[in-house]
């Protein structure tokens, strides 16, 4: 066999011998230096100022080269999104102090326990660049000090009180979340934080300006945070904000990954595991029954009204309709129906066809006939709803054939067209092989094996993927806060009673 024929095979092994050995014959020391990056950080801090700033602190090291650029990256939540701040560097050093300060008054405003991350990026003047590991920070509202207590997932906070009314509201919170579990058919998966404030006062300086000014109490199930107001122990806001604000918490873990519910719904299962009800909210509810002046279900889908008078009703009629579906289909179908919101594969009009076995339309007119208020179908659309059912097995069908079908004459032909196929390439094959051992390629008494290895390119290989290129360094990610659509949008309390709008 002619000696060139060995020669890629060769070729290859030598590299990949010399590629094994490499590590082992070159000093440790000399490889350490190659790969190491001249450029670390050598101190960092954070410093949050709720709710006016952010300040971020570095200092960053090259004993080898002078640092010429450097930026740092913040991403505040899905509040703003990531922003890139670089610093003009005139002079540049080995050793480099910078700090940065990030505004989160206005439309930057940022709630306490959102998750902030940063990272720090540097180049030198060899061309050596630093992307820090992606940092995190939550914030907090440092206007107060802060005590804590926990229990399971639940973390109670308050400020200016002793002990004992920690543990106490510690206590009224886990209760409250049982039943609230209960009800709903799940509980907590992981940690979530109640803030709770002194004053209608302090409790308003952590909202975003233009709030609500009815807004008791407040939850992002987002961030895993609730927030509300107790001046005593005998508050009322323990047996209606707490419940209602830890709802959407409870609600919103038992769901996480599914679809996004309606406001009414949502809103309408945290009044209903309220321990409290003002009677001033059954009144508005009784004289919105008086003047058939009910909300349609489509306008407090995606929020609720801005005027307290009509978002007091939107609050009203929700728990009366969720109430309603409770004592029609039970807590069992209704826990079902929760658990289906949470499946991605539903939509929410699917998820409560598949376990109350009626849709939002449908749903809606029973409710306001049921009230005896006008419907909201005509006769031919008051028909049953349809279930929604697992897509039908496909099964195999037994196929009689009679005297006169001709499916034969087809199967004869495929077969010919088949052996006539295999024919052909047993043909080529010989020539093909006649060729390769004729005199002038090989010895008649040698028979040659050619073994190409998995890297050798030949004429018959298939083609290899070609070696990609050193990889760019890697730039750290900004992982978002996995959010529903609106999020900037809080789950608020119920609001007072105010003068409603005059004719």
């Amino acid at each position: 066999m002619p000696r060139r024929r060995f020669t890629w095979p060769l070729a290859i092994i030598v590299c990949l011998l010399a590629t094994f050995f490499l590590p082992i014959t070159t000093p440790h020391r000399a490889l350490a230096l190659s790969s190491a990056n001249p450029i670390s950080i050598t101190s960092q801090s954070t410093a949050d100022t709720f709710p006016s700033s952010l300040t971020f602190n570095v200092t960053a090291s090259d004993p080898s080269s002078n640092i010429v650029s450097a930026y740092i990256m913040v991403d505040l939540s899905s509040y703003s999104g990531p922003e890139t701040h670089g610093f003009p560097i005139n002079t540049p050093r080995h050793t480099l102090s910078l700090q940065w300060k990030e505004s989160t008054t206005g439309n930057n405003f940022i709630p306490p326990g959102t998750i902030v991350t940063y990272f720090w990026h540097f180049t030198d003047a060899s061309g050596n660049s630093y992307f820090q590991p992606q940092q995190q920070l939550v914030t907090t509202d440092t206007r107060f000090s802060w005590q804590h207590l926990k229990q399971g997932f639940l973390q109670v906070n308050w400020y200016n009180r002793p002990l004992d009314f920690g543990q106490a509201i510690l206590g009224k919170a886990s209760a409250s979340i049982a039943s609230i579990s209960a009800t709903l058919g799940g509980g907590l998966k992981q940690p979530i934080n109640l803030w709770v404030y002194e004053t209608d006062s302090d409790f308003h300086g952590s909202l975003a300006p233009n709030s609500y000014e009815w807004v008791g109490g407040i939850a992002f199930p987002s961030l895993e945070v609730a927030s509300i107001v107790v001046q005593g122990l005998d508050d009322t806001t323990l047996i209606r904000d707490m419940p209602h604000e830890l709802t959407h918490l409870v609600f919103h873990q038992i769901i996480n990954g599914g679809g996004y519910p309606p406001t009414w719904f949502d809103e309408g299962l945290a009044v209903y595991n309220q321990q409290y009800h003002e009677p001033e909210m059954l009144a508005r509810f009784q004289e919105a029954l008086a003047s058939h002046s009910l909300l349609r279900l489509g306008a407090i889908s995606f929020s609720f009204p801005a005027d307290s008078d009509q978002a007091f009703l939107a609050y009203a009629q929700s728990w009366n309709l969720v109430q309603y579906m409770y004592t029609t289909f039970g807590q069992a179908k209704m826990a079902q129906f929760i658990k289906n919101i949470g499946d991605p594969s539903y939509d929410f009009g699917q998820a409560m066809q598949q376990a109350l076995g009626v849709d939002i339309p449908h749903l809606e007119n029973q409710w306001r006939l049921h009230l005896n208020q006008p419907g909201t179908l005509t006769p031919d659309q008051m028909t049953p709803t349809p279930q929604v059912t697992p897509r039908p097995t496909v099964t195999a069908h037994t196929v009689t054939t009679n005297g006169n079908d001709s499916s034969w004459i087809l199967l004869v032909l495929g077969s010919v067209l088949v052996i006539g196929s295999l024919g052909g390439l047993v043909a080529i094959f010989a020539v093909s092989r006649r060729t390769r051992h004729s005199p002038l390629n090989h010895s008649p008494a040698t028979k040659d094996f050619l073994y190409l290895p998995p890297n050798a390119a030949g004429p018959n290989s298939p083609r290899m993927n070609p070696i990609s290129p050193t990889p760019a360094p890697w730039t750290p990610a900004s992982p978002m806060i996995p959010t529903p659509p609106g999020q900037s949008q809080e789950y608020s309390s119920i609001p007072p009673r105010k003068q409603a709008p005059q004719e």
